[in-house]
């Protein structure tokens, strides 16, 4: 190697850029997969807690009440039973059928403030993703089919409140007929 030739390199500096390279590389490697890792975590714990304290509970409930309607329709249907006793517990088991889990769980606070801290300034509606859209617009579109004809002018989806008058209701009639 030549100090008057520009062009030569030392064969060391090669090597030491090419091992930066590589470190740099296996680093931010590194750094993706632990960032992966502990968002993953952090997804699976969170998903966790809001299945044993919410959608676990609320599923459980909503599907016994089905469940028990559903079972009382089918022996009051062999039965001598009124027509009244029949109609009851038929219009029960259609309310409980028209519930959405999304009617009566809670807000995620936690998840709407986290959306909304990620949006732009001027966008004040929560992020959407085209799955979440279609699920929406075709719960839309069922609800516009299972009231056409009825005369329904306003949709209003089941509550907390509704499952608790129809629970009601359900061991009123239970009662009743001496279940």
């Amino acid at each position: 190697m030549s100090d008057d030739d520009p062009w030569d390199e030392d064969p060391r500096y090669a090597q030491h850029a090419a091992w930066q390279s590589l470190s740099t590389r296996f680093t931010n490697s590194g750094y993706r997969q632990g960032i992966i890792a502990g968002k993953e975590a952090a997804l699976q714990q969170g998903f966790d807690l809001g299945f044993a304290n919410t959608g676990a509970p609320i599923g459980r409930e909503l599907g016994t009440l089905r469940g028990i309607a559903s079972a009382l329709v089918s022996f009051l249907s062999s039965i001598n039973a009124t027509r009244a006793e029949l109609d009851e517990a038929r219009d029960i088991a259609a309310s409980l059928s028209r519930i959405r889990f999304n009617d009566i769980a809670p807000p995620d606070i936690e998840a709407e403030q986290h959306a909304r801290e990620h949006l732009h300034e001027d966008d004040p509606g929560l992020v959407q993703t085209e799955a979440l859209s279609q699920k929406r617009e075709m719960e839309i579109l069922e609800d516009m089919l299972s009231h056409m004809g009825a005369g329904v002018t306003q949709q209003i989806r089941p509550t907390r409140e509704d499952i608790a008058k129809l629970k009601g209701r359900l061991s009123s009639l239970s009662a009743r007929l001496g279940a």
